[in-house]
């Protein structure tokens, strides 16, 4: 006799299902805030470091000289990726623009400007438990004195791969595959539950 399939529908993985919000289990304020920044411009750069001096008034920020350094001005953000590939992070429906003028600019130089905006999701988490949440899942050392404040870094978390920007002490961006997205705001969600969480709606900053 055939035996049937079991039913499994009661052990499916429950973050997917959990609200945009869950409140302090203690009570108080919630200690993590998520926005999905997904909307943002996003470009992916190569080219030689010396090329900085033609790009800062385009980028608004000179490119990191320092491996696993972002440079910020205003909404923009310039990522060091490697010695040659930065990721520029920029208001949504600016991406078009910027790589069509650094395009222009290193025109007789080899370069890269790859529009890379669809490809890629950015989430933003916000509060005093952000450091603790992101330990649960990422073996970098996130001690505020060991991963500081314009520090970035490519890692792995809960197996997904993700560039991480340490915004300030108790902010921080991940950016990650779009085909990623649910699974690494599911597992966050889920990850969260202890501090309590929201989601913000979706920004394009």
């Amino acid at each position: 006799m055939a035996q049937a399939h079991p039913d499994i529908s009661a052990r499916e993985a429950q973050a997917g299902q959990l609200p945009d919000q869950m409140p302090h289990p203690d009570g108080g304020t919630e200690g993590v805030v998520i926005t999905d920044l997904s909307a943002c411009g996003k470009v992916n750069l190569r080219c030689a470091p010396n090329a900085s001096s033609q790009l800062i008034k385009f980028l608004g920020a000179a490119l990191p000289d320092t491996p696993n350094m972002v440079i910020k001005s205003g909404q923009r953000r310039v990522i060091w990726l490697g010695p040659d590939e930065y990721l520029v992070l920029v208001k949504a429906g600016e991406e078009d623009s910027l790589s069509s003028v650094i395009s222009g600019a290193l025109a007789s130089q080899h370069h890269a400007a790859t529009i890379v905006t669809d490809a890629l999701a950015c989430l933003q988490l916000d509060g005093p438990a952000a450091r603790d949440l992101l330990a649960k899942g990422c073996a970098l050392d996130l001690h505020d004195t060991k991963f500081t404040p314009r520090m970035c870094a490519q890692t792995l978390l809960a197996s997904a791969s993700i560039t991480l920007l340490c915004e300030a002490d108790t902010s921080f961006r991940i950016i990650c595959r779009t085909s990623f997205l649910d699974y690494v705001m599911a597992w966050l969600k889920d990850a969260a539950c202890e501090y309590g969480y929201h989601v913000t709606p979706k920004s394009g900053g």
